[in-house]
């Protein structure tokens, strides 16, 4: 559609109108005949198109629409004219500091020569400062001036991240410490946050890139523990832009040296062709090294270290003695000790009903008197 040039008393239209409805203004039933309908909020994100429906409901067909208007409400309170149409003349709109470019507005549904009844208009690359209160009013003859608000909302729908912060454990401090940020950078309005974790949460909010927008940071905090390590919350954001919150997993990291354990020392007794023992850790980061070796220093001949696991290819007297496990990473080592003390030795004697029976020597038994229960075979 060409758009018609502003009418020189454009301007002034707000005050005519005031000026002119009592005086057209119907009483009675006449008073009735005639209805805007608009919708009292319309939403859009900053940057689209929106539009703000508005049409003339009315039962007389014989009504004549002296014109359209459309004001906008400036952060005065004051309506100024922004778009004006009329039956014969078409378009206009006048000049306004908060629509320089004419081209941002446009009826949509309205053309010269036809019944005027569709007074929608359309609001091109939405600003935060078009967030405002819009009225639409018909001029009618008889029945006088009829009007609606909308309230136009403008959002912003933000960029949402979280991301884990690696802390160091240590045994001085027991002061909540940083472990997780959420981010919700641009929205309007500001997003809320929430997380899974019923632990302390302290937000800020910082203007956001673009201007009427924010950014929201929240930073989880808690005194942490090995078992926060590898620990999943979650981040909730919500919005009002947004059909459903945002959902964003957070795994916790915390650093500490490797804290270590020896496992597999079960049921040993003398004389077993073969043992294993296991070198357990909990690490992070990861370890770098592993290592095996006696109270007495290096591993006899009969014990083969396989990272972290020790081979025992024989059981005999000679085990007796002391193993110790080091793990390191970047962070520190940490070590495990384990004393391996048997006496005795598998015993096997024929039973009543010619099954072999036989005693297991226990790793604790240090005479004949602590065998434990006996078993078949």
């Amino acid at each position: 559609m060409s758009r018609a040039a502003p009418w020189a008393w454009a301007p002034l239209l707000p005050s005519l109108l005031s000026l002119l409805s009592p005086f057209w203004a119907p009483a009675g039933a006449e008073a009735q005949a005639a209805s805007v309908l608009a919708p009292r909020q319309v939403r859009g994100l900053l940057g689209d198109n929106v539009t703000l429906p508005c049409k003339l409901q009315t039962q007389d067909h014989d009504v004549q629409v002296m014109m359209v208007t459309w004001t906008w409400q400036d952060p005065a309170g004051r309506p100024q004219s922004i778009a004006v149409f009329h039956p014969t003349q078409g378009p206009s709109y006048p000049s306004n500091p908060n629509f320089p470019e004419p081209s941002r507005l446009e009826f949509v549904a309205a053309r010269p020569g036809e019944p005027l009844r569709d007074a929608t208009l359309a609001v091109r690359g939405l600003r935060t400062q078009d967030e405002a209160n819009y009225t639409c009013h018909f001029v009618m003859f008889p029945q006088g001036g009829r009007s609606a608000p909308t309230w136009l909302r403008v959002l912003a729908k933000p960029k949402n991240h979280a991301k884990p912060q690696e802390v160091l454990l240590s045994a001085l401090s027991q002061e909540p410490v940083p472990v997780a940020h959420c981010i919700s950078e641009g929205g309007r309005p500001p997003a809320q946050i929430s997380w899974s974790l019923d632990e302390k949460a302290n937000k800020s909010q910082v203007p956001g890139t673009l201007p009427g927008t924010f950014t929201v940071i929240s930073v989880l905090t808690l005194k942490p523990t090995i078992q926060d390590n590898g620990k999943n919350v979650t981040c909730t954001v919500e919005h009002e832009s947004f059909e459903e919150p945002s959902l964003l997993p957070v795994t916790l990291s915390v650093l500490y040296p490797p804290n270590v354990s020896i496992s597999g020392y079960d049921n040993w007794y003398l004389g077993q062709r073969e043992a294993t023992l296991n070198c357990d850790f909990r690490s992070n980061p990861e370890p770098t090294s592993y290592e095996w070796n006696t109270s007495m220093g290096p591993l006899p001949s009969f014990a083969v270290a396989q990272g972290t696991r020790l081979l025992i290819r024989s059981v005999d007297e000679s085990i007796n003695m002391t193993f110790i496990c080091y793990v390191t990473n970047v962070l520190g080592t940490g070590k495990a000790e384990l004393t391996v003390m048997l006496r005795g030795q598998k015993m096997y004697r024929p039973s009543a009903n010619g099954t072999i029976s036989y005693s297991a020597v226990s790793n604790n038994a240090t005479s004949p008197q602590d065998l434990p229960t006996e078993g078949t075979r």
